[in-house]
C-alpha cells in the first residue's frame, strides 16, 4: 500500500466526513418528502369525500325541491 502524508491523510478523512454528512442530508430530504407526499395524498383523497358529499346532499336537495308530477 502507497504511504500517505498528513496531510493527504486529513483531506481524506474530511472527503469521508463530507460524504456521510450529504448522504444523512439526502436521507432526512428523502424521508421528509416521501412524508409531504403521503400528506398531500391524504389531504386530496379528504378533498374529493369532501366533494363527494357534496355532490350527494346537491342531488338529494335537487331531488326533494323537484315537483312531483301527477298521474292524471
Amino acid at each position: 500500500m502507497k504511504r500517505r502524508s498528513a496531510r493527504q491523510l486529513v483531506r481524506l478523512l474530511s472527503d469521508i466526513r463530507h460524504a456521510a454528512h450529504c448522504s444523512t442530508l439526502r436521507a432526512a430530504a428523502t424521508n421528509r418528502a416521501i412524508a409531504f407526499a403521503s400528506a398531500e395524498e391524504d389531504a386530496d383523497a379528504a378533498d374529493s369525500d369532501d366533494r363527494a358529499e357534496d355532490n350527494a346532499d346537491a342531488a338529494r336537495e335537487v331531488h326533494q325541491t323537484k315537483p312531483v308530477r301527477s298521474g292524471s
